[in-house]
């Protein structure tokens, strides 16, 4: 009997070491479960009175395959999460968890307590909790693709991933006068000089703003996605494709970063950005990020009193609720309901044959003209 209880500062782990010794050949592995090593120790033992030379530990013909997240992520490529548009992201996301478990970490031997310790790192890294929680359901994802793969034998439902309760928190828009600020700065003619793509990164930045679409959506977008003034989005993170109106002057834009090759990379996207967020004073605030142009277009378009169906279907939510977040109450708001509602008794009183109800406004984005938002904050 060549299987002994693991232990560990003189207190078992929960696995079995296999140590075999014929003559000077000795033999040492750790296993998480007993009948893997007995496995390895029969392959072990097998090899040797074949007169090979002593296997590395878990090598041997035989012996139980080892699976880690490095040696299946390669595997799972053009498998999982195919046609995302996240797909190169969630894969990152499942490597960094593999790094912090460690090279050699098993896919069975992955528990609640690494997913613990995944949770800490990212927490350390400062990570908010809507990102830690994107890590773990990408983590989640392949672990149940490598189980009904046979990669893992144990069951992922063992594990206890601790979910991070998410706040909504607060909406980060760009202000007229931030924007104003941010114009000055890569536009600048010395700027300019220096650096010339700064044009087309503040091109890219408009364009961001009056549309509402994600960094990706627009980094990838072709001519063939431009049907006059709407850009049709096929691949988007809801995977629900969707139209967005533009304005010709914003079309004309977007057509010629295409047409001229000269969409920004992600690398000087953020490199930009970061650059006129710190020369504008804003380099401590965590919110301002790329991202917040989307939201500069939700809360432009809530102010300017479109309906949120409309705005839902625009920016392509999946839930109703995530729409509700920008629409914020805001005194000048209830004031112009206040009005409203006197305008809609006095036009009752003098046509009492208007019912007191309302009409739901059209839910198409492309349905009416896109008010102008250049003065809106």
């Amino acid at each position: 009997m060549a299987i002994y209880p693991d232990k560990k500062d003189g207190k078992l782990t929960g696995r079995f070491r296999v140590e075999l010794q014929k003559g000077k050949l000795r033999y040492r592995k750790r296993w998480d479960t007993y009948a893997e090593a007995q496995a390895d120790e029969a392959a072990v033992l097998k090899a040797w009175e074949a007169g090979e030379a002593p296997p590395a530990p878990g090598g041997a013909a035989g012996a139980p395959e080892v699976h880690t997240i490095a040696s299946v992520v390669p595997l799972a490529r053009g498998k999982l999460w195919v046609g995302s548009s996240t797909e190169l992201v969630n894969f990152r996301h499942v490597e960094i968890a593999g790094e912090v478990f460690g090279a050699h970490k098993r896919l069975d031997a992955i528990d609640t307590h690494c997913v613990d310790a995944f949770i800490s790192h990212l927490a350390k890294k400062g990570k908010a909790d809507g990102t830690i929680n994107r890590h773990l359901s990408h983590l989640k994802t392949f672990l149940t693709w490598a189980k009904s793969r046979g990669y893992r034998t144990v069951p992922v439902t063992d594990i206890e991933f601790s979910w991070r309760k998410e706040s909504e928190g607060r909406i980060r828009w760009v202000t007229a006068e931030e924007q104003e600020a941010m114009k000055a700065f890569m536009l600048a003619p010395e700027q300019l000089k220096r650096h010339p793509d700064y044009a087309d990164v503040w091109t890219l930045i408009e364009v961001a703003i009056e549309t509402g679409c994600r960094r990706d959506e627009l980094l990838t977008a072709t001519l063939s996605q431009i049907n006059g003034n709407r850009l049709h989005i096929w691949r988007t993170k809801s995977d629900k494709p969707r139209t967005v109106p533009m304005e010709p002057e914003v079309t004309a834009k977007l057509v010629s970063l295409i047409q001229r090759d000269a969409m920004p990379s992600r690398v000087v996207l953020r490199t930009r950005w970061k650059a006129a967020q710190k020369a504008i004073g804003l380099e401590d605030d965590k919110q301002f990020v790329f991202h917040t142009c989307r939201h500069t277009c939700a809360t432009r378009l809530v102010d300017a009193g479109v309906n949120v169906f409309v705005i839902q279907e625009w920016m392509g939510h999946s839930v109703l609720e995530t729409t509700l977040r920008y629409a914020h109450v805001k005194p000048q708001n209830l004031e112009e309901a206040l009005v409203r509602v006197g305008e809609r008794k006095a036009l009752m009183g003098q046509k009492p044959s208007i019912s007191a109800g309302f009409d739901l406004p059209h839910r198409s984005p492309t349905g009416g003209v896109k008010p102008h938002f250049a003065q809106a904050a």
